[in-house]
């Protein structure tokens, strides 16, 4: 007859296991933590991450988290405002880790992970079915908070290593397709111009804007702008979130010179719920042209829209 096991002993640390077992298939494997992206009133999320990252803070490369952002009141400003959430979620998660890493030593680090995130609230819920599950449509606004969810991406691109959009085709995606052809959605347009030209260091700006009261975040900038610095490119992202009027903004270089063309493209359409479709492209990018001089730059930013400006910069 088997006897009861009276003590347990513990014979070793399975996450160190794990993770050893994996770094010895591959020493340059970067593991990734689950954290926690529940973040309805009530949820402690925090509590989550923070419990998630004791325990893995030295095994851990990266904190995985989520957001999807949506309009369901159909209000526009409070929509285009979303991006400072993931701010302060960015912001919040941040802190959590300097925490958990405060005894380790200074060369260990952990990044963040936003590796779900989109605009989705039209497409989900119990009553999907079928072949066309969560195919969502999406409009100019969509495409202008994407571009400020990439903004805050950049600006956060110290603790930011990772950011994927969810997902590419048909399904929440920026491309569209069936049996007949495909088209591009709004969201492609801002996607594919931060893909191909936002590289290189992110720059810390002091960005002073006109503003407007929201309900949830208080004084919002109508200029989101993020920018970057390449091998002597210097792009500009920025977003006006103004629906009716144009706002004129002033660069200014504090050491540097502009040089060269100002490369411009808007992404923008003749309303904010403007949507493209098979045959029909309402939204899309547009160049335009834009003059520097010395150490400044002027650029009058159209109503609902996002503009990249790409020109060169010296000493």
């Amino acid at each position: 007859m088997a006897q009861p096991v009276r003590h347990l002993r513990p014979v070793g640390d399975v996450q160190s296991f794990g993770q050893t077992a994996l770094r010895w298939t591959d020493p340059n494997v970067k593991l990734i933590a689950a954290g926690s992206s529940h973040f309805d009133p009530g949820v402690d999320w925090i509590g989550w991450n923070r419990t998630v990252l004791d325990y893995l803070k030295r095994h851990a490369d990266y904190l995985a988290l989520h957001i999807y952002v949506g309009n369901r009141d159909n209000n526009y400003y409070e929509f285009l405002a979303n991006s400072l959430d993931l701010d302060n979620r960015t912001k919040t998660a941040e802190g959590i880790i300097d925490a958990a890493l405060s005894t380790e030593p200074r060369t260990r680090k952990i990044y963040i992970a936003w590796d779900e995130w989109n605009v989705w609230y039209r497409a989900r819920g119990p009553q999907q079915r079928g072949r066309r599950i969560l195919e969502e449509r999406y409009n100019l606004e969509d495409a202008l908070v994407v571009a400020t969810m990439l903004n805050s991406f950049v600006n956060h691109a110290h603790i930011v290593k990772m950011a994927n959009l969810a997902q590419l085709v048909n399904v929440i995606a920026p491309i569209f397709t069936n049996e007949k052809g495909m088209f591009l959605q709004t969201t492609y347009y801002p996607l594919q111009l931060f893909a191909n030209n936002t590289r290189g260091t992110a720059l810390a700006l002091l960005v002073n804007s006109p503003k407007y009261e929201s309900r949830r975040f208080g004084d919002v900038p109508y200029l989101d702008v993020s920018a970057c610095h390449d091998n002597g490119a210097l792009v500009l992202n920025v977003v006006n979130r103004h629906r009716d009027q144009p706002i004129a903004a002033e660069f200014v270089l504090q050491d540097k010179q502009f040089a060269g063309p100002v490369e411009v493209t808007e992404v923008n359409g003749p309303d904010i719920k403007a949507e493209n479709d098979f045959g029909s492209t309402k939204v899309a990018s547009t160049p335009r042209s834009a003059r520097a001089e010395g150490a400044n730059l002027r650029y009058s930013f159209p109503p609902h829209s996002y503009t990249m400006l790409k020109t060169a910069i010296r000493a």
